[in-house]
């Protein structure tokens, strides 16, 4: 069973002028294992299946956290499968619609990013699919993505998990994604 706890620090103020409570870290209990994951972070969850990193992500929205989950499965899977109320979902794909963003408009994810966790105090983006978006984009627009999505979490005090399986990148470039980012095993 896994266990959410927050860790609230003080009271802010969102840009509407109410009063939320800041959380400074949110630990989940995988297995026996706690894993402390603090605001305004980035981390690589070295996951294959994702199974992981979606059973984090369950768990945060049912503690109440908002998260938004860019991935290349399909939203009503995600939501069907993974989620409960709380999760919002953008697919990855080429195909036209709505919840839909193409792998090569960089730029509109951290523009939806962006407004999500200017929206929605204690955020969570999930990022499943970089070597996706690594197909479509060259090594080092990657890499400046991430950087922005990680200046996003900086600043509004949010949590970016991001899938990485390290089988798909080599060593050099994974350990350039991974500069600004804690390593979950």
């Amino acid at each position: 069973m896994w266990e959410v706890k927050k860790v609230c620090a003080l009271l802010a103020t969102d840009t509407v002028g109410e009063a939320f409570q800041k959380v400074e870290s949110v630990s989940v209990n995988v297995g026996g294992e706690v894993l402390i994951f603090d605001c305004g972070r980035t981390y690589f969850v070295v996951d294959q299946r994702l199974d992981k990193m979606l059973g984090i992500a369950r768990d945060l929205v049912g503690a109440g956290n908002n998260v938004l989950c860019i991935s290349r499965f399909h939203p009503d899977l995600v939501n069907d499968r993974w989620s409960e109320r709380g999760m919002k979902s953008i697919w990855l794909s080429e195909r036209p619609g709505t919840r839909n963003v193409p792998p090569s408009q960089l730029s509109r994810l951290t523009q939806d990013a962006a407004s999500f966790t200017r929206n929605n105090p204690s955020s969570v983006i999930m990022l499943d699919g970089i070597e996706y978006l690594s197909l479509f984009n060259d090594f080092q627009r990657l890499q400046m993505f991430i950087e922005q999505m990680n200046d996003i979490v900086m600043e509004s005090h949010a949590i970016l998990l991001i899938a990485v399986d390290p089988r798909l990148f080599d060593s050099r470039s994974l350990a350039r994604l991974q500069r600004f980012a804690e390593i979950v095993n």
